[in-house]
C-alpha cells in the first residue's frame, strides 16, 4: 500500500530526527538543508502533504503527528503541528 505522506516521511525521518543536528541547529537551518538537497517538485509535494495532513487531521493533528513521526515533537521547538507546518511552508517557499 502506498504511503499517505511519503515526502513528509522522508523529511521527518531524514532531517527532523534524533540526529537533526547533522542538518542544522534550528528549524531554519534544517529547512535550508532540505531545500538544498531536494528539487522544487519534492518541496511542493511536501507542502501539499502538510496541507492534506491538516485537512484530514485538524481535530487530532498533535496525536496523529506523534503516532507517525514521534521521534520529533514540534512542541519542543515552540510550535503546534499547524504552526510548525506553516513555518516549514514559509521557509520552503521563500
Amino acid at each position: 500500500m502506498k504511503e499517505q505522506y511519503p515526502e513528509l516521511d522522508q523529511l521527518f525521518w531524514a532531517y527532523f530526527n534524533e540526529d537533526f543536528d547533522l542538518s542544522g541547529d534550528t528549524i531554519e537551518e534544517i529547512a535550508a538543508c532540505y531545500r538544498r538537497d531536494v528539487d522544487l517538485e519534492r518541496i511542493l509535494r511536501a507542502c501539499a502533504e502538510m496541507n492534506r495532513f491538516m485537512d484530514h487531521h485538524a481535530s487530532n493533528a498533535e496525536a496523529e503527528f506523534a503516532r507517525r513521526w514521534g521521534s520529533f515533537d514540534p512542541k519542543l521547538w515552540g510550535h503546534t503541528v499547524a504552526s510548525f507546518f506553516d513555518e516549514l511552508k514559509r521557509l520552503f517557499t521563500n
